[in-house]
């Protein structure tokens, strides 16, 4: 109920700002034509309100001039009607985002969502058969691309910037068409500076976006990683250990990443104490091998040393256990060389978290871009006219698209979705666990199978 309300104070503050814009824009403008000398001189406040009657003519004009006289005060009416309705058709941009956000916002949610992101930064979905084949058929995914446009939640980040810009826009025409006839200087800037500075824009927006996808390619391999260890782990500890080991190892493997994934994610965003109930598997219910961690196990990793992480002492009780096995040195060898590789990764994790690309590039990027984008519309107005609105705002979404882009996905864990992977490493360490007799059983009918294929086979 509280994100409701607040979506709806402020779409009544984005309704308030449309409207004080548009009334500041009309009263600006009717100051400045009643200013106006040539205004006064032929028509007098009556006609600026549309009054054309007979008791505001002079007495002494002849018919013909009097004939004259109203054929100019039509074409200055009609003119400054074309004025305004290009000022409104400036605006048009502003009031078509608006609907087509309000429409996003209607639509149900299907996809899960970054904590404090207002249901605007969506987590990436694990792709499957059916999502690869989507991606790739054309020309559907051409349309589906395009059509996606109208309900992305890249539009509602975008939305104050393009307000703004197109606020920029508009003041540009108001100031070019009403207040340059009213004897205010022209303003007008040279495209070359614009277009020799693109370049630059173009290599900081690629530099900075391409940063960003790098951190996230490493931070899904490096998760990559850490599930194929899991599985080795939990192989590993149902071949070489005991029964009982294995089952009281198995299933602490999935509780590093699940404490991993609530340290790299907002506190708010995951119960410690929950994630790792539901890191048993996907049946919650099964007991015994099935079951995942006790309350008192989770308990201890809650009420850990104090200053020590939780997927630290995860590992910590990871080692200790692999002691207590009494495993010839060879395969603990190889099990401690799996927990050393856990740490490593949980070291690159915490160094892509706690170091941002260069705060001051992303810095100078972002105002570059606006300053860019804001002022662009002083060179194009004479050439475009109000077009110069459209141009702005298409040339505005895409720009800052890429760069809203790049922030988003700079700090990957956020976005990528850590809990189907916790999901799948629970859930097969409890088929593991469970089943464990069943597929001893299969492993030594197969050995059977595979001797009496020998023996048939000639000499």
């Amino acid at each position: 109920m509280a994100g409701g309300g607040c979506f709806q104070s402020r779409r009544g503050t984005r309704a308030m700002a449309l409207m004080a814009t548009a009334m500041i824009l009309a009263s600006c403008g009717q100051a400045f034509l009643s200013a106006c000398p040539q205004l006064r001189s032929r028509a007098g406040t009556g006609n600026l309100a549309g009054s054309t009657g007979p008791s505001a003519r002079p007495s002494h004009l002849q018919p013909s001039q009097v004939s004259m006289a109203a054929g100019e005060e039509i074409s200055m009416v009609v003119g400054i009607s074309g004025l305004w309705a290009q000022l409104a058709l400036a605006l048009l941009p502003t009031l078509f985002i608006e609907l087509l956000v309000e429409g996003e916002k209607a639509r149900p949610r299907t996809r899960d969502y970054v904590l404090n992101s207002e249901d605007q930064i969506s987590i990436q979905i694990p792709f499957q058969i059916g999502n690869w084949e989507a991606a790739r058929q054309n020309p559907d995914r051409v349309w589906n691309a395009l059509c996606g446009l109208l309900d992305s939640s890249l539009l509602r980040r975008l939305q104050g910037s393009l307000f703004v810009l197109n606020a920029a826009s508009t003041f540009v025409l108001f100031y070019t068409m009403i207040l340059v006839p009213q004897g205010y200087p022209l303003i007008s800037l040279q495209t070359l500076p614009f277009t020799l500075s693109s370049f630059a824009l173009g290599l900081l927006l690629a530099y900075r976006a391409n940063q960003a996808t790098l951190r996230y390619i490493k931070a899904r391999d490096i998760w990559g990683d850490m599930l194929n260890i899991s599985r080795d782990l939990t192989q590993m500890s149902s071949q070489w250990a005991r029964y009982e080991d294995f089952v009281d190892f198995a299933r602490w493997v999935p509780a590093f990443t699940t404490c991993l994934m609530c340290a790299l994610r907002n506190p708010e965003a995951h119960d410690l104490a929950q994630e790792l109930r539901e890191a048993a598997g996907s049946d919650l219910s099964k007991k015994g091998a099935g079951a995942g961690l006790s309350e008192e196990e989770i308990q201890l990793i809650v009420n850990r040393p104090k200053g020590m992480l939780a997927h630290h002492y995860v590992t910590h009780i990871l080692r200790t256990k692999i002691k207590l096995m009494d495993l010839p040195l060879e395969q603990r060898a190889l099990m401690e060389n799996n927990i050393t590789r856990l740490i490593n990764d949980c070291g690159a994790c915490e160094n892509i978290f706690a170091t941002p690309i260069p705060v001051a590039y992303s810095k100078h990027t972002t105002t570059f871009l606006y300053l860019w984008l804001f002022f662009l519309p002083w060179a194009l107005e004479g050439s475009l006219g109000v077009g110069v609105v459209f141009a702005q705002q298409l040339l505005s979404f895409f720009l800052l698209g890429i760069e809203d882009i790049g922030v988003q996905i700079e700090q990957p864990f956020d976005v990528l979705p850590l809990k189907k992977i916790c999901f799948k490493i629970a859930n097969e360490g409890q088929i593991v666990r469970s089943s464990f007799a069943p597929l001893e059983e299969a492993a030594r009918l197969s050995r059977i199978a595979g001797h009496k294929q020998a023996e048939r086979m000639p000499a």
